[in-house]
């Protein structure tokens, strides 16, 4: 007759934990991406290598600076000239602090081009949610409708985005922010030169190697942070546009402005939102694909002082995207001392229940035996 094995009552607590703590080892912790500290780069709105050009007038909150070119066209106070910048902070044509910044800009490029990647992108980022984390394109990177940055109410929460070469968005595009993700832990790291079309709306930071090109009446709730390489060439260009660095601490953490409408409408003393308030409004982004680390179907919510003001839902699908959900940044293998803890569990849950059989057996065997 077969019989029933019965855990004694002390052993089962034990594989149970066992059971429980190589669960844990097994799941490990997913890997998070690091904030960029930008050090003096950080108050900048715009940095350039080789000059600032401005067409029509433009409103910028932050400092403004250009090394080694002190070369600036169109930055004539507003309404002096048909070309002029309503300027809300410091202008450094190719002084120490431009220089200082500028040498901080290629350390921050250097530090966020140089985290391991979660999972790489597909060509372009439209329709796609991502969680935090590292993603990588090994060549040129394009933005089509909307992308959506969920921090998962998670604090402190970094998206950073390696491009190997050319960083494009299509007119009309935009960086949604969710559940609590933040302009200031926004990076693109963009390895040759980056291009905003007309009437984006971007959040987060621009590092480019080359120039940076702005559409007419483009808002960006960041940085536009050009001429990284060792030349120091890389101009930016700007025509009608709002451009708004955000309030950080050492280059990354909360935000400080707010946006609106179809992306973001910034603006600090120079008279839309202020400059480190809340946003009150929902989003939602209902996206059809994934690629890579990139998944669709999350819900934004609540939102911080960064994040989307608008209410909106993008259902578009990136081109040549698998319709199928992909992971997000993914968890690795058990981590040593859970698996360690859990394999010791089993094995003294084991053994006890070893020993604690002896007893029934002998007195099995005394029965047989009478």
């Amino acid at each position: 007759m077969h019989r029933a094995l019965v855990l004694p009552s002390r052993a089962l607590p034990l594989v149970l934990a066992g059971s429980l703590a190589v669960l844990v080892g097994a799941a490990g912790p997913a890997r998070a991406a690091t904030t960029v500290d930008l050090g003096t780069a950080s108050s900048y709105a715009v940095l350039a290598g080789s000059g600032i050009t401005n067409t029509g007038e433009s409103t910028i909150t932050g400092d403004i600076g250009t090394s080694p070119t002190p070369a600036e066209t169109g930055i004539d106070p507003c309404p002096s000239a048909a070309n002029c910048v309503n300027l809300t902070g410091s202008n450094h044509p190719a002084d120490a602090a431009a220089l200082q910044a500028k040498q901080d800009l290629t350390t921050a490029y250097d530090s966020a081009a140089g985290q391991s990647a979660d999972a790489a992108l597909a060509a372009d980022l439209g329709g796609l949610t991502f969680t935090s984390g590292v993603y990588r394109a090994a060549g040129a990177l394009g933005l089509t409708g909307e992308v959506t940055l969920d921090a998962q109410n998670v604090g402190g929460a970094v998206f950073v985005f390696q491009v190997g070469s050319s960083f494009v968005t299509a007119s009309a595009s935009s960086v949604k922010l969710v559940n609590g993700a933040s302009a200031c832990n926004v990076f693109f790291q963009v390895g040759s030169a980056a291009t905003l079309g007309t009437t984006t709306a971007f959040r987060g930071t621009i590092m480019a190697h080359d120039d940076i090109s702005v559409g007419d009446a483009v808002t960006v709730d960041g940085r536009l942070l050009g001429g990284e390489q060792a030349s120091g060439a890389g101009a930016v260009t700007l025509i009608h546009d709002t451009i708004t660095a955000p309030t950080c601490t050492s280059g990354g953490g909360t935000g400080g402005t707010t946006g609106g409408s179809t992306g973001t409408t910034s603006g600090t003393s120079g008279g839309t939102t202020g400059a480190s308030g809340t946003s009150g409004t929902t989003g939602s982004s209902t996206g059809g694909t994934t690629a890579g680390g990139a998944t669709g179907g999350s819900t934004g919510g609540t939102t911080d002082g960064t994040t989307d003001g608008t209410t909106g839902d993008a259902g578009a699908s990136a081109a040549g995207a698998s319709t199928t959900q992909a992971s997000l940044p993914f968890s690795g293998a058990p981590t040593g001392r859970a698996a360690l803890l859990g394999l010791l569990s089993v094995l003294s849950g084991a053994l006890l229940l070893l020993v604690s059989r002896r007893p029934y057996r002998a007195t099995h065997q005394a029965r047989r035996g009478a």
